[in-house]
């Protein structure tokens, strides 16, 4: 299942939005997706994020949670986003040490029939844009 969902996401965002996405099996049975240059729009002291996510194990019966970024990333005023910090690692990461900044996002709503991997991304973006 979730091969069949990251090649619907990974279709879409080269697709539609001209991103690169990848996704690899993590030590923790999870799955960690990740997307390239993922513009953000004013507000942030850059334009362009890697956004990083964890299918847990059980997925899509367990939803996912939080999200990374990196390079670190602040708002455009120097302060540091809200509900977000740097010292959280991705669970099993493959590059451990890696300049992360961590957000505690958590949707409100899950249902493992419809929601997938695409919904989640959509929040993250949801996170991102506006900053703050």
């Amino acid at each position: 299942m979730i091969d069949e969902q990251f090649a619907q996401i990974q279709g879409y965002l080269r697709d539609e939005k001209g991103l690169d996405a990848s996704i690899e099996r993590l030590s923790t049975g999870g799955h960690l997706v990740t997307i390239k240059d993922v513009p953000v729009r004013g507000g942030w002291d850059r334009e362009k994020v890697g956004v990083m996510f964890v299918a847990p194990p059980g997925y899509p019966a367990a939803k996912p949670d939080c999200f990374w970024v990196t390079p670190n990333l602040r708002l455009a005023n120097g302060a540091p986003p809200q509900s977000a910090n740097d010292g959280t690692p991705i669970p099993g990461d493959p590059s451990p040490g890696r300049p992360l900044t961590w957000f505690s996002w958590h949707l409100q709503s899950w249902d493992p029939n419809l929601d997938k991997l695409m919904t989640f991304y959509s929040a993250i973006m949801q996170r991102l844009i506006p900053a703050r």
